[in-house]
């Protein structure tokens, strides 16, 4: 496979082509954002932009109904501007149409990145960093459709010669790396259910997690090992062995829509898997109905995305939904932190295109409504609640229009990853790295 070399384009002048959002070949099945903007509602945690995230885009997170969660929401500390660090464009690939969707890495010399199809139905897309350039690797077998993207393969990597890629489409599938080449791994039943997404978390090569709906399957490195969750997750993340957080919903993904459905935090502690307490939003909606009357339905909260830096640092994010008459629903990003204690709301901008692991114990959001100006739209929350702006992209990319939907750190480093989709004369996969 011949090498794609990083500086291709992002030495060249960026022949940059002007799309109006309504003109962009569109996603429409994206939870948060999309054509239309949706007006904020709710409330979480961090991220503004790299220029002060705008506070009239802030909004108030509710009040937290379950026992023992903090019910008040900090009030966010300003926004300072990162100096002397930034973005900086690695790599556009000439795949045309092709969006990456999840980032991994074990170290400076070891990063994957995997895409699929931002339209239609297509083969997976597979890159590698080795410290000097994005080469494309052969893929696992994987034919994906875009509508799924909500449940794209769950990517993670513990070394060179340890990585995996967890599908989910008519069954799931595990497909393991081992230096050389990919092989699928059998899998236990799992109990799957069409639509339901997979997470995953790896901390060495004989000790990962994969969760599949309500259930868990740990690897040990010989075998798999299933285990009943109490809510239905979407994202897993691993600390140390006995410090292990998945998140989700308090019903299936096919109820999450539904009136009532809240936000669903699990542990394992070593031992087996306990629900967490989670703030709640049982607030009735004030819309009429088509009787004139208040509607009543309660809000529905999932979480999406969990980051574990340790036992008194955890990170998640996610959505909230409002059923709207007009709309359907109406929908905006919410997030929270695990500060050893108790979870509670955090502020976050309305619409959150991605978030993940800064590398030093707090995360990284990106904004939605800015990051279509070379990434923009970023802010570092930091585990004693600073907020940092980001600085965009410079130079001749600092106008490059993107689509961020992953983003995450290199453990132990201050670096960090976000791939998705870069416009411009063919749209096409984009990596930007922070450092």
């Amino acid at each position: 496979m011949p090498d794609l070399e990083i500086a291709a384009e992002v030495a060249a002048p960026v022949q940059r082509k002007v799309v109006e959002r309504g003109h962009r070949p569109s996603r429409s099945s994206r939870a948060v954002g999309g054509a239309k903007r949706l007006t904020a509602l709710c409330a979480a945690a961090v991220l503004g932009a790299g220029c002060t995230a705008a506070p009239s885009r802030d909004v108030h997170a509710p009040a937290a109904a379950s026992p023992g969660v903090t019910t008040a929401i900090p009030a966010p500390s300003p926004v300072r501007t990162a100096r002397g660090r930034g973005w900086r464009l690695e790599y556009v690939g000439d795949q045309r149409g092709i969006d990456l969707q999840a980032v991994a890495a074990s170290g400076p010399r070891d990063v994957w990145a995997l895409g699929g199809p931002y339209e239609g139905i297509g083969k997976l897309l597979l890159l590698h960093f080795d410290g000097r350039r994005w080469r494309e690797r052969p893929a696992p077998e994987v034919t994906w459709d875009h509508r799924d993207h909500e449940r794209f393969p769950a990517l993670v990597a513990t070394g060179p010669r340890d990585a995996w890629i967890f599908a989910a489409t008519a069954a799931v599938a595990a497909h393991h790396w081992d230096g050389e080449r990919w092989s699928r791994v059998p899998l236990p039943d799992m109990d799957y259910n069409a639509g339901e997404g997979t997470g995953a978390a790896a901390l060495a090569p004989d000790d990962v997690w994969l969760t599949v709906g309500d259930h868990a399957a740990h690897w040990d490195g010989r075998a798999w090992t299933v285990t009943r969750l109490p809510a239905w997750a979407a994202s897993v993340s691993a600390a140390a062995p006995g410090q292990v957080w998945a998140v989700g919903g308090t019903g299936p993904p096919s109820e999450q829509g539904g009136s009532g459905s809240q936000a669903a935090t699990m542990r394992w502690d070593g031992r087996s898997w306990r629900l967490v307490p989670a703030p709640e939003d049982r607030t009735p909606s004030r819309a009429m109905n088509s009787e004139g009357k208040p509607d009543g339905s309660i809000p529905s909260i999932r979480l999406t995305h969990v980051v574990a830096h340790g036992p008194g640092d955890v990170w998640a994010t996610g959505t909230r939904s409002d059923f709207d008459y007009e709309d359907g629903s109406v929908t905006s990003s919410i997030a929270m932190h695990w500060d050893g204690t108790a979870w509670s709301w955090v502020r976050s901008p309305a619409e959150v295109s991605a978030s993940g692991s800064d590398g030093a114990g707090g995360i990284i959001l990106v904004d939605q409504e800015a990051d279509e100006g070379g990434l923009s739209g970023t802010i570092r929350i930091g585990p004693d609640g600073s907020r940092t702006g980001l600085p965009r992209m410079a130079g001749v990319n600092r106008r490059r229009e993107v689509e961020v939907s992953a983003v995450s750190a290199v453990p132990g480093t201050g670096t960090v990853y976000a791939v998705g989709l870069a416009y411009g004369k063919h749209f096409g996969p984009m990596i930007a790295r922070y450092r």
